[in-house]
């Protein structure tokens, strides 16, 4: 082999080497991403509308062939002091859609659809001829005497870079979710103004107030291993010692899934 072809050959082997060193194994350089984090934490819009956004601002490409998905409004209600990863940020999109997502590597980006069927995020036994409706961020249950009974809001996964500070997360969370689903009713309240209880296996910072129309607003916040929830209850007091016993047993059924 003469010398002129041994170059040619260490040269390309150099070149396949920082190849490969820039090319990381596929689905690795997605999950680096779905890692970052983001601090523009502000949904707005419609989903479509949304992902015109995050083109233009981020350059980040989601996408769905579904028009119930593309109409669906998307609701703010990540906490202005929290970065969310790309990951958090795609899943409360996929709540409120009632979407799942992933990665379409033949056109590169990321697609949400329709499940075969809805993603499950908790369970709970309901009450005996109590009815179901799922509007995504939040899942309403009814008895037959009123429009109203339990609602059950999906608020997203959140977390800590440091794993020491995931317990102060938590209770920060908690009592962000608290506050600003309570606020309509008192709008100077405060955490302390809340009472520390425990639903099922979890504790949850619980409120209680009779609203101006007369309601009686109930909610509790939970917060566990990063994943939040608040449960409502607006019940009319002639109606409340038919139905909120039966609240208070789903309460105490309410099982968060891994």
């Amino acid at each position: 082999m003469n010398h002129a072809k041994i170059i040619f050959l260490s040269i390309l082997l150099s070149l396949t080497i920082i190849a490969r060193a820039d090319n990381p194994p596929p689905g690795k350089e997605q999950s680096d991403f779905l890692a970052k984090r983001t601090d523009d934490n502000m949904l707005r819009g419609t989903f479509n509308s949304y992902c015109s956004y995050l083109y233009a601002v981020h350059n980040v490409s989601i996408h769905t062939e579904s028009s119930e998905i593309n109409s669906a409004p998307l609701d703010s209600i990540i906490p202005e002091f929290y970065k969310p990863t790309w990951r958090e940020l795609f899943d409360v999109i996929a709540i409120q859609t009632k979407s799942v997502w992933s990665y379409d590597s033949t056109r590169n980006y990321w697609v949400f659809s329709k499940p075969e069927k809805p993603k499950v995020y908790y369970e709970i036994a309901p009450a005996k001829n109590w009815t179901k409706s799922d509007s995504g961020l939040y899942v309403g249950y009814h008895p037959t005497i009123a429009p109203v009974g339990m609602d059950i809001y999906i608020l997203g996964t959140y977390s800590s870079d440091d794993p020491g500070g995931a317990s102060e997360l938590n209770k920060k969370l908690e009592e962000f979710f608290a506050v600003n689903f309570a606020r309509p009713f008192k709008g100077n309240i405060t955490p302390q103004d809340m009472k520390n209880v425990k639903i099922g296996d979890y504790q949850a910072l619980h409120f209680e107030i009779k609203a101006p129309s007369g309601i009686i607003w109930r909610q509790w916040a939970i917060v566990y291993e990063g994943k939040a929830f608040v449960i409502v209850s607006a019940i009319k007091p002639e109606h409340d010692a038919e139905i909120y016993p039966d609240a208070q047993k789903m309460l105490q059924s309410f099982k968060i899934l891994r």
